[in-house]
């Protein structure tokens, strides 16, 4: 089975963070004014509705949205296997302060605990964004779970980044009843906050940093997760969401091709309104036809408690712009 996990805000929902008016819509507005980023409707509505797949959620979004979020999730279309919220009320109640922010703490117990009800042939893609922590967290479970790194460091690398105690033995309670295996084929990022791929690629190529999940469903469709169909879906909403403009998502599968993350034949496959296809065509001819040739990411060693304490992350485990 291919199991996809999901972040929402900033990753699936085009989440406002940065007033306290855009806090206050989030958290009011009704499921129908709730606005999706480009693109990732689509793509997640085709990936929940594939035979032998299941999407899940784990976000920083509070309990108290539950209903909302799931009645947006269903005027999408998509269906969502398991929903997984932050209780940022428990929180405050108990002065956990830290709790609020940190991401590690919260997510990587509840990526164990959910994976502990997968097969250990199941394999698994994962999305988030560069607004938080996602690249490290998902980096340090996909590493987790594959047995490259043990219990022991997990816990280190938990509570460098300020993770609480009870947090930290929730995760290797659950870690230690997985059956290890290298589950984790792709994570994708958002780059949201413009953080630099450079950062990211500090965590390898497991990591793909994405501008548009244009660029995700180009790789996924590389990798044979979805087919044509969902690929032109995927590019047809974010041709339309963003100004109908074809040099700028020709510019965006140039880029994927570039970085040997798709191949030329994935690239002219593709089809579309004619102004599209001569984009595309152009922008494979203006490489000089030397696409980089794709291939698996390689499982490089990583050091994590390293990357916690270097000038290119903070404390929290998310990259610096």
């Amino acid at each position: 089975m291919k199991v996809y996990r999901w972040d929402l805000d900033k990753t699936y929902l085009d989440t406002d963070f940065h007033s306290l008016r855009g806090l206050v819509r989030t958290a009011t507005e009704p499921a129908h004014r709730k606005r999706a980023l480009p693109g990732a409707s689509a793509l997640l509505r085709a990936l929940s509705h594939q035979k032998d797949a299941r999407v899940t959620v784990i976000s920083g979004s509070p309990t108290q949205m539950r209903g909302v979020l799931r009645e947006k999730l269903a005027l999408d279309g998509i269906q969502v296997d398991k929903l997984v919220l932050k209780d940022n009320l428990g929180n405050v109640r108990r002065g956990r302060i830290r709790a609020l922010r940190g991401q590690l703490g919260y997510k990587l117990p509840a990526l164990f605990e959910a994976r502990r009800h997968n097969e250990p042939s199941d394999s698994e893609v994962l999305f988030g964004d560069d607004v938080e922590s996602d690249a490290l967290v998902y980096s340090v479970y996909a590493d987790s779970i594959s047995g490259r790194i043990g219990a022991a460091e997990v816990s280190r690398i938990m509570e460098r980044a300020g993770a609480y105690p009870d947090e930290i033995d929730r995760a290797l309670e659950a870690l230690v009843r997985i059956q290890t295996g290298r589950a984790v084929e792709r994570i994708f990022i958002r780059q949201e906050r413009g953080v630099p791929s450079s950062r990211l690629a500090s965590l390898g190529r497991r990591v793909v940093p994405v501008r548009s999940w244009w660029q995700a469903a180009l790789v996924l469709r590389e990798m044979d997760h979805i087919q044509d169909d969902t690929l032109q879906s995927v590019m047809r909403s974010v041709y339309q969401d963003e100004g109908e403009d074809p040099w700028a998502l020709a510019a965006l599968a140039q880029d994927m091709l570039r970085r040997a993350w798709v191949s030329q034949e994935t690239i002219a496959a593709i089809r579309g309104p004619s102004d599209l296809e001569y984009a595309l065509s152009d922008a494979v001819k203006s490489l000089g036809g030397h696409g980089v040739e794709v291939s698996e990411p390689m499982h490089e060693a990583i050091d994590y408690l390293a990357l916690l304490k270097s000038d290119a992350w903070n404390a929290r485990g998310q990259a610096k712009r």
